[in-house]
């Protein structure tokens, strides 16, 4: 059995108006999953609010890292994380 973390909270914002639309952002953030991490999502107008879930003890720390990584690839481009 693999070891589950608690869920971490992420919120992520359309910050360009030419960034990819919140349907196909979403697409791409979940996609970009590390490998046995969980997530649910919900898309509210110009923001994604993330419940991610990592496997191996890794925490919020390592969400974060994750996040800053996919939303500094080119297909998120216009996204930023929101505190």
């Amino acid at each position: 059995m693999v070891a589950r973390t608690e869920f971490t909270e992420a919120v992520v914002g359309r910050a360009a108006p030419t960034a990819a639309p919140p349907e196909t952002a979403v697409i791409r953030l979940v996609g970009a999953l590390p490998a046995g991490w969980d997530c649910s999502w919900r898309l509210q107008e110009e923001r994604i609010l993330l419940r991610v879930q990592p496997v191996g003890g890794a925490g919020p720390d390592a969400v974060e890292a994750w996040l800053a990584g996919v939303l500094a690839a080119g297909g998120l481009r216009g996204w930023q994380a929101v505190r």
